[in-house]
């Protein structure tokens, strides 16, 4: 949807958005929801130790929070923004959010930047910004938006049951100046590793640093063990 959600958020022009807002801490657990073992009382810190357990998941190598002084509310996580692109560490990055999401009776918002024309403009003859897995000489390969659903749609189906999640098609100059808007919104962010090569730079290349560094909120950084990139087809 455009203008402004139920919170306050402001989606950008040309974005596209399905389920509603973003969700409580009273929202309905989904399949790995509330009901952990050993959950912190009210008024413990939750951020951390959520985050150190979601590093136990198969697919992650390692976690890092970053910036956690910037939680208005360290007990508490009912909202997590978890950029979704095409780079190795993209099937992690989900995994890790889902955990944490699991841990906190959080809300997840699967949320995609696709290149606007600006962007576009500014990429030379040989970069490929869109941060979309599209195949070379695919007659669809310039329609970022389809792309962009299909990475959504894998991380939907990486998600398996967990039910409590949202997404998000934005278009945007840079992935990273959508981020950091829309992190205002959210009690967290997870992003992926950084990657290297043109293909995903748009997403997970210096827009990492870029998040870590200017999101009003604590960015999670994931890094897969090995590769677990989305299937896109």
């Amino acid at each position: 949807m455009n203008g402004s959600d139920a919170d306050g958020g402001n989606a950008r022009e040309g974005g596209t958005r399905n389920g509603g807002a973003r969700g409580g801490a009273g929202g309905s657990a989904g399949t790995g929801g509330a009901g952990h073992a050993g959950s912190p009382a009210v008024g413990d810190a939750v951020i951390g130790p959520a985050v150190e357990d979601a590093g136990d998941a198969p697919s992650v190598a390692d976690v890092s929070l970053n910036g956690a002084n910037r939680a208005d509310r360290p007990d508490r996580v009912s909202s997590v923004l978890v950029a979704v692109g095409p780079g190795p560490h993209s099937g992690a990055t989900v995994d890790a959010a889902r955990e944490i999401a699991a841990a906190t009776d959080a809300w997840l918002e699967l949320f995609h930047v696709v290149p606007s024309d600006a962007a576009l403009a500014d990429a030379g003859p040989d970069e490929d910004a869109s941060g979309t897995a599209v195949a070379a000489g695919d007659p669809g390969a310039t329609d970022y938006a389809a792309a962009g659903e299909r990475l959504l749609n894998a991380a939907e189906e990486r998600l398996g049951g967990f039910d409590r999640a949202d997404r998000w098609l934005v278009e945007d100059r840079t992935a990273a100046g959508a981020v950091v808007e829309q992190s205002a919104y959210y009690d967290l962010v997870v992003v992926g590793a950084p990657t290297t090569g043109t293909v995903g730079r748009f997403v997970f290349g210096s827009t990492t640093d870029t998040v870590v560094g200017d999101a009003e909120v604590p960015v999670v950084v994931v890094e897969a063990d090995g590769s677990t990139a989305l299937d896109a087809e």
